[in-house]
This record gives C-alpha cells, structure tokens and sequence, in this order.
C-alpha cells in the first residue's frame, strides 16, 4: 500500500512538471496578426525612418521596456506607455515614422 502511495505521488509530480514545461513563455509566442502592409513594398524612406528611430530610441527601450517580447506591437505599446518619459531624439524619430505611415502627429 505504502509503496503504491509513493508510485502515485511520484506519477503526479512528473506530470505536473510536464504541463507546466508545455506553457509558452511570452518569447516563444508568435504573432499571428497581418503587417499594416502586407504584400506591399515598404518605401526606402520609411525603412530609414523606422531605422533612425530604433537607434534613437534604444536607451529608452532598455530604460523602460527592457523586459518585453519583441514582436507583436509590444515594444511599441510599451514606448507608447512611456511616451511622457521618453528622450526627445526618441520622440522625434517617432513622430517622424508615425508621419510617413500617414498617421496624424
């Protein structure tokens, strides 16, 4: 009986420890939703505005959004959340990019 007992217990923890190794962890999730522009070919100014603000704002990525999974949105969600407390180099580079995808600034 006893070691029946110890065989079930031992049956669930491996088998807890199973379910939870099958969770994705937010960097292995993927995107599953269509670019604006899809099929369409990015226009070279635009690849160099979108280029000239990930430069910009790379301290203030790693200030405020460091920890957040890069695809999906995220990281411009975050920045948008910090959009108050981001450097002003970073700011314009933003304003620049959301100006050619024709966004009012």
């Amino acid at each position: 009986m006893r070691f029946h007992m110890i065989c079930v217990a031992a049956l669930l923890a491996l088998s807890s420890a199973a379910a939870i190794a099958q969770v994705p962890s937010s960097a292995q999730m993927t995107c599953t939703r269509q670019p604006r522009m899809a099929g369409q070919p990015v226009p070279p100014q635009l690849v160099a505005a979108r280029q000239a603000a990930r430069q910009a704002c790379a301290a203030d990525m790693e200030k405020y959004c460091a920890n957040v999974p890069k695809s999906c949105g995220a990281p411009q969600r975050c920045l948008n959340q910090h959009a108050q407390e981001l450097s002003a180099s970073c700011t314009s580079a933003r304003q620049n990019v959301r100006a050619m995808n024709g966004h009012r600034v």
